[in-house]
């Protein structure tokens, strides 16, 4: 079959409109990506604390925010990071890591003096959806095993030594810090996390499951 030229010309912008509609398409979930999944310094520049901390602790928080993710409790506390006061290291969900503060140096998440005892500090999204919720606590239990390692700290959860890694209700029970908080422990046990798990699984850690700092 032949085609005659008005034909061909009908084919070529339908081609045309299609390529259009595609690369439109691919526009919006490289944003979308962007916006759930890479990797974002978000402090910036006269934000957050210059002081550099002992390592002593590695911090294991929750959000208390149900079914917030990352980058939205992230962008939250840099928004709000030299007035709130208020800010962590790293926040984690199930898919991605945001990072907010500079590694090493003091963040503002577990009142004094804990701050100045932990190079790092890490919240855990809380979410409903039980799927989520253990992905996001698999992923939860990694960084703070590498955040450990990196600063030769032992994984030790909550015990009577002066270094390790320490929940917020620990420091606040011990006299490391002057708040209230009890997380993550308002939280973890309504997913099935017992303090003998969460040090279990920090000691041995989730294989295949590192989620990576996106760039």
């Amino acid at each position: 079959m032949s085609l005659h030229g008005a034909d061909v010309e009908a084919m070529k912008a339908k081609t045309d409109e299609l390529g259009k509609t595609n690369q439109s398409l691919q526009s919006q979930i490289a944003e979308r990506d962007k916006d759930l999944k890479t990797f974002k310094k978000q402090a910036g520049d006269n934000e957050g604390s210059s002081q550099l901390a002992t390592p002593r602790f590695i911090i294991a928080h929750s959000t208390a925010t149900p079914n917030g993710e990352a980058w939205a409790i992230s962008r939250n506390m840099k928004n709000g990071i030299n007035v709130s006061q208020t800010y962590v290291h790293f926040v984690i969900d199930d898919h991605s890591i945001y990072q907010v503060g500079e590694l090493g140096y003091v963040a503002w998440g577990a009142g004094s003096p804990a701050n100045s005892l932990a190079p790092v500090q890490i919240e855990l999204c809380e979410f409903s959806n039980h799927r989520r919720a253990l992905k996001a606590y698999k992923n939860y239990v990694n960084w703070l095993r590498w955040s450990a390692k990196k600063y030769g700290i032992p994984l030790a959860l909550d015990t009577n030594s002066y270094r390790g890694i320490k929940t917020h209700s620990w420091l606040v029970q011990h006299g490391y810090s002057n708040t209230n908080h009890v997380d993550p422990w308002q939280y973890l046990p309504k997913i099935g996390i017992s303090k003998a798990k969460f040090a279990k699984d920090l000691t041995k850690g989730f294989s295949g499951l590192n989620i990576a700092l996106t760039k």
